[in-house]
């Protein structure tokens, strides 16, 4: 009887301690792969900024798109090196702990000198959708056009050049597209012209753009919106 009484305490403690924690049976289950500081840089420039990321269904991997900026070039006059640069790739194989660089984007729209920044991917019915900040020209200050283009792609590489949207000002950047509850979709982004204040643009297919011509924040300027639910 002392046996089994003594024999059956140690197998309450066990349980107690187990039930205490549960990691010591799983622990290596749980542990996962510890995310690099910083997460990722890139090999050409070193100068990833502005991440969009996304699923590539067709890899079964996440890509990650960014702008990218001449931060390790030398010698560049004012702005110079925030422009001519185009939207890198990253991809992760292991649910977005190691990135690993993989191309930029093959955007065909494409003038003499060109510079691409923040990059709004989405996917919809099969059909990945870019939002780009596109710069006509390599530029030394602030004071050139920009606008927002649309291009789709169907492996998130080659990308077609849709419309060049007509939104409130020739200086509009940073897009985030938002689905509404009624289906239809809503664009937020930066009018740099009205003091860098957020506008927004309706669309019912993400082809067809109106712009209302109102701000949504207007007491402050910022940067790139990003909206979410």
């Amino acid at each position: 009887m002392k046996r089994g009484i003594g024999y059956n305490r140690i197998f309450f403690f066990l349980i107690m301690i187990l039930m205490a924690s549960p990691t010591l049976l799983f622990s290596k289950e749980k542990q996962g792969h510890l995310a690099a500081k910083p997460l990722f840089r890139d090999p050409i420039y070193d100068g990833a900024a502005d991440p969009t990321i996304i699923w590539n269904k067709k890899e079964k991997k996440w890509f990650m798109f960014y702008t990218n900026r001449l931060a390790n070039a030398k010698g560049l006059d004012g702005v110079s090196w925030v422009h001519g640069t185009r939207i890198g790739i990253a991809e992760s194989s292991d649910g977005g702990a190691t990135w690993k660089y993989r191309d930029t984007c093959d955007i065909q729209y494409r003038l003499t000198d060109y510079t691409h920044w923040a990059p709004e991917v989405i996917d919809n019915k099969g059909v990945y959708h870019m939002y780009l900040s596109y710069v006509p020209g390599v530029f030394k200050d602030w004071n050139h056009p920009r606008w927002i283009i649309h291009l789709t792609s169907k492996n998130l590489i080659n990308w077609k050049f849709e419309s060049k949207l007509k939104l409130s000002s020739e200086r509009c950047i940073d897009a985030s597209v938002f689905r509404l509850p009624n289906g239809t979709w809503r664009m937020y982004y930066n009018n740099e012209i009205a003091g860098k204040s957020m506008f927004y643009a309706d669309s019912p297919d993400l082809y067809n753009w109106t712009d209302s011509g109102k701000k949504v924040v207007s007491d402050r300027g910022g940067e790139g919106p990003n909206v979410f639910a």
